[in-house]
């Protein structure tokens, strides 16, 4: 499990799953955790995950944090 602690902006979240997913190899899954401070990015990354194919499993909030889980499919 892949996880990824980013106080970027949304638009960074978003790159940052994005070089993880096109660094698996195909056929492979990977869970990962985003934690972030940016509401945003549960929208950005479940629209995201609608139109690639990948899992957007949960959020919820941690204190100042957004937790994401993700299952990246290639």
């Amino acid at each position: 499990m892949k996880e990824i602690n980013s106080d970027g902006i949304c638009p960074v979240v978003l790159l940052e799953i994005y070089r993880e997913w096109k660094s698996l190899k195909e056929g492979e899954e990977e869970d990962v955790i985003i934690r972030t401070p940016w509401e945003a990015s549960v929208q950005a990354l479940e629209k995201w995950c609608n139109e690639t194919g990948n899992i957007f499993l949960s959020y919820e909030k941690q204190g100042s944090k957004i937790v994401i889980r993700l299952k990246l499919k290639k």
